[in-house]
């Protein structure tokens, strides 16, 4: 199998590869970025004969259906997604490519689903949104789900957690400063997850509540965010596309996306957010600034400032919780990523979409169409167990899951 890597160069698309190389099933793997020094550079560090890198911008059409058709798979890791996500996935059904994403913005969620029919027609599967969250947390919530006869609710979260036990570095991983350290020179850029989160907050958002989709402000507090045997966690919803891809397989009365990232770091998202409304700033550049606010949060946290007091004690970074009943009980249950790949951000979205990817050309994912992961994905202990290994050695899915249960009252 030919893989086709849109931004393939970034963090991302350069964790999923160092998995992918991994693959007997994998015979070639392009890097497609539009800096192609950086994607030259990071073939050349790797030094494996099947990795090539070639440059594309995503907006030429015409030049992208052509090169997606010398390759039998596309992955796509080109943010922000409300920008890219639609033109590449109906490049990708002209093509008749399989294709799998990590897009985290919900509106190109909803639209991708309205291609369904269209990739139907073309014979393709086009799986979005298997990173993180969304991603892991879909498939954590699906896990949980399938311990009731009747869900009530169900939370979706994400987070910062200081405690993450990292599994071992894969073999053609390029570390950041490895990489950067062999260009000329680093342009600053918008953190294109900054730019994702940013834009998460400029309108109103959706959640699913009292059987129905409604939409509610961005950055909405919401109680503390209690996971069983941590400590509770400021919160708010965020807009993510979880509350409006699994009402549609998991039937609840309400399920949520929130996002515990410290009061303090929300305060800034929120101030750039505001600056951004005002016009007193475009979103590229807030990102930029919120990236060095975050660079110097760590750097405060390191040296035990107030950040690192914030997140001490608090839960892993993804995790769900859910409430319902089982045989007329009512019950919670809770489930977080206990252990995570290495490579923070970029393992635990890379690394998924790697793992999804072989799934889908190793045939265990057969249907067609285009898929959120819980419909693509039917048992996700499969998944997890597959992620395991990124986590730790001899760890099975159940070793990298803290999965908690308390009984509850009767309302």
């Amino acid at each position: 199998m030919r893989i086709l890597a849109l931004g393939g160069a970034g963090g991302m698309g350069r964790m999923a590869i160092a998995v992918l190389l991994d693959s007997p099933s994998i015979t070639s793997i392009t890097v497609a970025d539009i800096n192609i020094e950086l994607a030259e550079t990071f073939v050349k560090m790797v030094d494996m004969p099947n990795l090539s890198a070639v440059q594309i911008d995503i907006n030429q059409r015409d030049e992208l259906i052509k090169l997606m058709s010398s390759h039998d798979v596309v992955i796509n890791t080109t943010g922000p997604f409300y920008r890219f996500e639609i033109p590449v996935l109906e490049a990708v059904i002209e093509a008749k490519k399989l294709y799998l994403d990590i897009c985290d913005d919900w509106k190109p969620t909803l639209d991708a689903l309205e291609l369904d029919e269209k990739a139907k027609a073309a014979g393709i599967t086009a799986i979005i949104g298997i990173g993180a969250s969304p991603g892991i947390t879909n498939l954590m919530g699906v896990y949980a789900c399938s311990m009731f006869d009747n869900v009530d609710d169900l939370i979706t979260a994400w987070g910062e957690w200081v405690n993450i036990k990292e599994g071992k570095k894969p073999q053609y991983c390029i570390k950041p400063k490895q990489l950067y350290s062999k260009l000329e020179k680093e342009t600053e850029v918008a953190n294109a997850a900054y730019v994702h989160l940013l834009y998460e907050t400029l309108e109103k958002i959706p959640t699913f509540k009292e059987g129905k989709m409604i939409e509610i402000e961005p950055l909405t507090e919401t109680k503390p965010f209690s996971f069983p045997g941590f400590k509770k966690m400021y919160a708010c919803h965020i807009g993510h596309p979880e509350p409006v891809t699994l009402a549609r397989t998991i039937k609840a009365r309400s399920i949520s996306n929130i996002m515990y990232i410290g009061e303090t770091f929300t305060g800034f998202v929120r101030e750039y957010s505001q600056k951004i409304r005002e016009n007193k700033i475009t979103i590229e550049q807030a990102a930029i600034e919120l990236d060095k606010k975050e660079r110097e949060l760590t750097k405060r946290a390191k040296m035990g400032g107030a950040p690192l007091r914030e997140y001490l004690g608090g839960p892993p970074n993804l995790s769900v919780i859910a409430t319902g009943s089982k045989n007329g009980k009512r019950k919670r249950v809770a489930i977080a990523l206990g252990r995570n790949p290495y490579g923070r951000m970029a393992g635990l979205t890379g690394v998924p979409l790697a793992i999804a990817t072989i799934m889908l050309i190793e045939g265990n994912i057969n249907k067609k169409g285009v898929l959120t992961p819980e419909e693509a994905i039917p048992d996700p202990m499969d998944f997890f167990d597959r992620l395991a290994p990124y986590c730790g050695k001899n760890l099975s899915g159940k070793d990298i899951l803290i999965i908690r249960e308390e009984a509850l009252k009767k309302n």
